[in-house]
């Protein structure tokens, strides 16, 4: 048998005091993520960010280094979910690149309803998933990154 988990990579967007979310709706209301998405075979985490934040919200990012990783196994869980596949979120803090209006894209994500500036205050009146609200909050008030090494990035053993 084999187990795969899922990466996505996903941005930390955080500006004048807003974080920048994509909005759903589904059978049991409004709620919010982080934009970002699956990893598509082929691509870095890095491609996969600014591809993501792109498909979700038509906007150009400088992708920084990591703030955090969130991980969810089926087995382990807080019951939020009824997702039965492990999931790891790799969370990018990035900025937006200069001029850059996010919008809701012409051909949108299932139950993508909105894309969001939500004061960082007002993060505890909404759900947002996965509920890393504090996690947020704690970052913006103390950002400790986690740096991301790339292969390409080591010298070599064979030169």
């Amino acid at each position: 048998m084999s187990y795969h988990i899922r990466v996505r990579p996903t941005a930390l967007i955080i500006e004048n005091e807003q974080l920048l979310l994509i909005e759903y709706t589904d059978h049991n209301g409004v709620h919010y993520n982080l934009p970002g998405g699956g990893a598509e075979q082929g691509e870095t985490l890095i491609e996969g960010v600014i591809r993501e934040v792109y498909e979700e919200a038509m906007v150009e990012v400088d992708v920084g280094p990591i703030a955090f990783v969130y991980e969810m196994a089926p087995h382990h869980q807080s019951g939020d979910y009824s997702l039965d596949f492990h999931t790891i979120h790799v969370v990018f803090e990035c900025r937006l690149k200069d001029g850059a209006v996010p919008r809701l894209p012409d051909q949108v994500d299932f139950q993508q309803t909105e894309v969001k500036w939500i004061a960082l205050e007002n993060l505890d009146n909404i759900v947002l998933y996965p509920n890393m609200v504090k996690q947020i909050q704690a970052y913006r008030l103390r950002p400790r990154t986690i740096e991301l090494i790339e292969d390409h990035m080591l010298p070599s053993h064979t030169q």
